[in-house]
């Protein structure tokens, strides 16, 4: 009976209760929203699938194609453990399901399950061991058992594929099973690969130190390189808002020449594990501000740790700075990162840091107001201000502290490009950090959030963008007053608000390498802080170019 036919008003009533029993016995809703879920999965639109598939009513742990759908999404969400419980579920339903048992390795593996993950991929070869996922996880299992020559063989099958699914990974892990097996040459070359095809990405940089491994004429792999620049500076003392030194200088703009060396060796290098020494040094000149030259040496030491396909950083670092002759800051940092790569190309980097600096300048004190006085009261000394009374900027200002930083950052290529742009890709994270300062005026957080796009022009021009903002609320109000209200031979006022920052900053960066060990590269950025202590409320613009030379990797 058509429910859209009608003869009387009894055949009317008939046909309508009829099509509604019908309804609520094939429950067209149910069906509808399932496709509906379906689709979006099909379509990647994960996180909107996942969602409207979980909430079909029964239907995932009933209905294979649903459960099989939320697997995949899972999967490429990275919720691994979510993804086997719905793909060994799909399997159960349909043991026959298309590309089930290849998804269920894959989340195995990166959930550290092996032994369930080559399981899977044995059931899988019969019908998935030409997909390019595949041959890349049959490689890292061999890695992860210590088969090299299998691993050689299926990543360097899945590498020749060229496919976005699993490049650079499987480039990648070949060079590094290539170079333990000996092959020294196809290493160079796929690790070439990964640095030619992905340039503006942690495996990129992670295939540079591979290199720098392997290019060694004794025993211990070394490297250096040296960046030469000049940079003009609009705001050299960051001074605040209505803040001028005119007995210091004529002009709070500078340029000024700079130069950064950094030399390397690699003294550990085992199957899983790397390590090394790097030294550094930095300084500037600067044309008019020359008791603002800096002298900047430092070091790090870094033990690395591969944890299947993602690599455990722990690192030292020691900084110490010089303003002209004078010490100004030794710093110290503790650091542990988890640098966590991604089958579509992408990575992730964890962190987390502690430090401590200690700063060395002289800080001047301000002359007490009379007890008891208010703004405006006169000073004992008629040729000076003088602060409210029982202010001691000295002990206030003292910087010295401990420090906690966290944050997450992740760098994703992008899918699309043209014969006008290539490897466009973008990047974002959030960091956080903490300061306790012996002194109340430096005690802070800060939120930043930060974002970044780059891409490969014509003539093989790399520009890259970046942003950020960063929130910083102070934990106490400052101890330097507004100029404004600085007078001669008076009391001036301090602000009882807590000090809050708001600081933005846009930085653009234009680079061409020139053969493998020239890199030519012109910057500009602008910083704005917004702050409510006047002294602290600047705004910083940085125009500058530089040549890096690069020797050993």
């Amino acid at each position: 009976m058509s429910c859209n036919r009608s003869v009387s008003l009894a055949t009317v009533i008939e046909a309508i209760l009829l099509c509604l029993l019908v309804g609520m016995v094939a429950n067209p809703v149910t069906a509808s929203d399932r496709d509906v879920a379906i689709a979006l999965a099909r379509e990647g639109r994960c996180e909107v699938a996942l969602e409207a598939l979980s909430a079909l009513d029964g239907l995932p742990e009933t209905d294979p194609l649903v459960a099989r759908r939320i697997g995949e999404c899972a999967l490429r969400l990275q919720r691994f453990r979510e993804a086997a419980r719905a793909l060994e579920t799909a399997r159960r339903l349909d043991p026959d399901a298309p590309g089930v048992d290849l998804h269920l390795a894959m989340a195995h593996f990166h959930l550290g399950n092996h032994d369930a993950a080559a399981e899977a991929l044995s059931r899988a070869r019969t019908t998935s061991s030409d997909r390019p996922e595949f041959l890349l996880y049959s490689g890292l299992l061999a890695i992860e058992s210590g088969d090299d020559d299998s691993a050689i063989r299926s990543l360097d099958a899945a590498s020749r594929l060229s496919d976005r699914s699993v490049e650079p990974v499987a480039s990648f892990h070949l060079g590094k099973a290539l170079a333990r097996a000996g092959d020294q040459e196809r290493a160079k070359a796929a690790f070439e690969r990964v640095k030619r095809q992905f340039p503006d990405s942690e495996w990129a940089r992670q295939a540079d130190r591979a290199l720098a491994a392997m290019r060694e004429d004794s025993g211990i792999p070394t490297w250096a390189s040296l960046e030469l620049g000049f940079e003009h500076d609009d705001n050299a003392l960051l001074r605040g808002r209505g803040v001028g030194r005119p007995e210091e200088v004529s002009g709070q703009s500078d340029e000024r020449g700079y130069w950064y060396l950094d030399v390397g060796a690699l003294l550990l290098d085992q199957r899983d594990w790397s390590g090394g020494l790097t030294l550094r040094y930095g300084g500037t000149e600067n044309n008019e501000l020359e008791r603002f030259d800096t002298h900047a040496p430092g070091g790090s030491l870094w033990l690395d740790r591969a944890l299947g396909t993602a690599t455990l950083r722990a690192q030292y670092d020691f900084d110490a700075a010089w303003i002209d002759s004078d010490p100004f800051v030794l710093s110290h940092l503790v650091s542990l990162s988890l640098f966590e790569p991604w089958s579509s190309g992408g990575n992730t980097v964890f962190s987390v840091a502690v430090g401590v600096d200690d700063y060395r300048y002289d800080r001047r004190p301000v002359p007490d107001g009379p007890p008891g006085g208010g703004t405006g009261d006169p000073c004992a000394d008629p040729t000076r201000p003088c602060s409210p009374f029982g202010v001691d900027e000295v002990d206030e200002t003292d910087r010295d502290g401990t420090g906690l930083r966290v944050g997450v950052i992740h760098h994703e290529p992008l899918p699309f490009e043209n014969g006008w742009f290539k490897r466009p890709w973008i990047e974002g994270g959030y960091r956080y950090s903490r300061y306790w300062s012996e002194g109340r005026e430096y005690d802070h957080q800060r939120h930043q959030v930060e974002i970044g796009a780059g891409i490969e022009l014509p003539m093989a021009l790399i520009l890259r963008v970046a942003g950020h903002y960063a929130y910083v609320p102070h934990d106490h109000p400052t101890v330097f007053p507004d100029p404004s209200d600085v007078v001669i031979g008076q009391q001036y006022p301090l602000d009882s608000r807590n000090r809050r920052e708001h600081e933005t900053g846009i930085r653009i960066r234009l680079e061409r390498a020139f053969a493998e060990h020239v890199l030519v590269s012109t910057r500009w950025s602008r910083t704005r802080n917004r702050s409510t202590a006047d002294v602290f409320d600047y705004t910083r613009d940085l125009f500058g170019i530089s040549v890096r030379i690069g020797l050993g990797g």
